[in-house]
């Protein structure tokens, strides 16, 4: 409540509270309280008198109008029909100033802890600016620890359109407040507005005695006009209802955003099941490779000769309309023209597609040492350091292109590996995290290089079983005065194997 309450009784002090406490921190104080004095538990002559002190302290404290009077004049009326203290209007208490149109205002916030939400309110009787202000109070702190459990993320949203409508407005203490302050402008000679708090409260009056005295003050207000209203300040609208209602409406926009974006539902391919799937390709069109090692073949027949294979995700053009709707006639990104089965091809660049392929096909971490590609084995072995903080694969390719062997070195490992077989290779070797089994490639932070020189393996003589003692050496992160310096290559070149 507010800060310029009293206790000139001592009601707040006996429950251990600070003058102008809450209704739930006068709830759970009398509740704490009560047990600690209970002449049933406490065995000391002061019990019985200091118990009834704490129900005379809840009795007026935990009534709204009773709690208001009490401290705003220090005295509070023991029955609504009591005029004790009518002379003197009940004072908003936010700001402590006297309004003609005061309301009996709850607003609730939320706190999550994981596991569950505590729910609580920020109430009391406010002018119409202290009651926006109070509900901005209890938004924010739902805004910025609601929503961190499961019960928060169910309990924080009906908090905040709760708030944004107004809060709610109890129909018999907000009728019990109008009538008490229309008595207290009454006495004043201030009859309009007597009039005015009477007419208001006939709209919360549902008992039939609150709806009695209203009859009474509208009786000795008869003389007013009713015509001479004051207009009413708590229509929905203004600046406060538009700052709350804003990240309300977002809300459900950012969620349904973020859904959008998980799913990602432009980066679907092309369904060969689905009927869009079979929508004929045409002169022009952009498509990429579905399958692996897609055979591209000399003419539209399943026996025709083939002229290249296609990796999966490679990008062709689609040089002429189809005449056939079971082939298709490309152009490779090497330049070949020839026909592939259009079933094998799905509409877009491989490019977009690929990453999200590669990380759903990345199968377990390689261990060190571990062989991912052979071919060919033999008797000579290779030293390979990796003193980087980065995860290496390395390549062994042919002069043609063809991978031979392909080995997993972690970061600061210094690996040994056999079976290599005679020939000269060309180097090429990656680093990076997360790599992809699937593809054959890190997912992140990637660089890929060439050595600019070749390893031959060879035997001493035609019937020697031993290759040389001297083992061949190589690091992937050479020091920057070694004449061998590595050469940028490209992601895709490296995981290509011509």
């Amino acid at each position: 409540m507010n800060t310029i309450a009293r206790d000139p009784k001592g009601y707040y002090a006996i429950l251990g509270l600070a003058p102008g406490a809450d209704l739930g921190a006068i709830k759970s104080a009398y509740r704490s309280r009560v047990k600690t004095v209970h002449p049933d538990r406490n065995a000391s002559k002061r019990a019985r008198e200091e118990f009834q002190r704490v129900i005379e302290a809840y009795g007026v404290l935990k009534d709204v109008v009773r709690r208001a009077e009490y401290d705003t004049f220090g005295q509070e009326a023991t029955h609504d029909d009591d005029d004790v203290v009518a002379g003197a209007p009940i004072a908003c208490c936010g700001c402590g100033a006297l309004t003609a149109q005061p309301r009996y205002v709850v607003h609730h916030w939320v706190r999550s802890y994981l596991v569950w939400a505590k729910t609580g309110t920020v109430e009391g009787i406010f002018c119409r600016a202290c009651a926006d202000r109070a509900a901005v109070r209890a938004s924010i702190i739902t805004w910025a620890w609601g929503w961190w459990s499961l019960p928060g993320i169910l309990l924080a949203p009906l908090a905040l359109l709760h708030n944004l409508l107004g809060g709610s407005k109890p129909r018999h203490e907000n009728a019990r407040v109008l009538i008490r302050q229309g008595r207290a402008f009454l006495g004043r000679g201030d009859l309009e507005l007597a009039r005015s708090l009477a007419l208001q409260a006939r709209r919360f009056a549902r008992l039939p005695d609150d709806r009695a005295r209203v009859e009474d003050l509208l009786h000795a207000t008869r003389d007013i006009s009713d015509n001479r209203r004051l207009k009413t300040r708590w229509r929905l609208g203004g600046g406060v209802f538009l700052a709350q209602s804003l990240p309300l409406l977002a809300l459900p926009i950012t969620v349904g955003v973020f859904a959008l974006i998980a799913a990602k539902p432009w980066d679907m391919p092309v369904s060969t099941s689905a009927p869009i799937a079979m929508l004929p390709a045409k002169s022009g069109e952009i498509r990429h490779v579905a399958v692996d090692s897609l055979k591209v073949r000399m003419a539209p027949l399943a026996g025709a000769p083939v002229l290249t294979l296609l990796d999966r995700f490679a990008t062709v053009e689609v040089t002429a309309d189809p005449a056939d709707p079971e082939w298709v006639k490309v152009r490779t990104p090497s330049g070949i023209d020839g026909y592939v089965e259009a079933r094998s091809l799905y509409a877009g660049s491989g490019g977009r597609f690929k990453e999200q392929w590669c990380s759903e096909n990345r199968g377990g971490q390689p261990g060190a040492g571990e062989i991912l590609t052979r071919r060919v084995s033999g008797d000579h072995r290779l030293l390979v350091h990796n003193e980087g903080r980065r995860d290496g694969v390395v390549k062994l390719k042919t002069m043609a292109g063809n991978t031979v062997t392909a080995f997993y070195v972690p970061a600061t490992y210094h690996i040994g590996i056999g079976g290599i077989p005679e020939g000269t290779y060309r180097i090429e070797f990656a680093t990076g995290t997360r790599y992809s089994r699937g593809c054959g490639i890190f997912m992140d932070e990637m660089q890929a290089s060439v050595l600019p020189v070749t390893l031959t393996f060879k035997y001493q003589s035609a019937g020697t079983l031993r290759s040389l003692t001297h083992i061949a050496e190589i690091s992937l992160s050479p020091a920057s005065d070694d004449p061998v310096q590595p050469q940028p290559l490209s992601a895709d070149r490296f995981a290509a194997d011509d």
